[in-house]
């Protein structure tokens, strides 16, 4: 039984810490959130993308100035149309330009 009372007040002491250290690591978090603005401005898609993009822009705007972001945690973006040339394009993981493209 003692055994059984050491192991149960173990447990509970590790769960306690580990709730500790997990709200520590959530407040030192950024806040920002980082959103791209996947577009299109150009070619057929034009008529209908611009206003999309636009009207999403603009609700990411409002959402920052009316609430402070989400939570509290503001939100930045930047567009990109069709094809991303920005160094954040290696953290969305895309697949790898075919030979030959040119991707200046």
């Amino acid at each position: 039984m003692k055994v059984r009372n050491l192991v149960l007040s173990v447990s509970m002491a590790c769960t306690a810490l580990s709730g500790a250290l997990v709200s520590t690591a959530a407040m030192a978090q950024a806040k920002e959130q980082f959103f791209p603005l996947l577009s299109y401005r150009t070619g057929p898609y034009a008529p209908n993308g611009t206003p999309w993009a636009n009207g999403k822009q603009d609700y990411l705007k409002m959402i920052n100035a009316r609430d402070g972001g989400i939570n509290g945690v503001k939100i930045t973006y930047e567009e990109c149309d069709r094809i991303c040339h920005r160094p954040w394009r290696g953290m969305l993981r895309a697949p790898e330009e075919p030979p030959g493209r040119d991707t200046v």
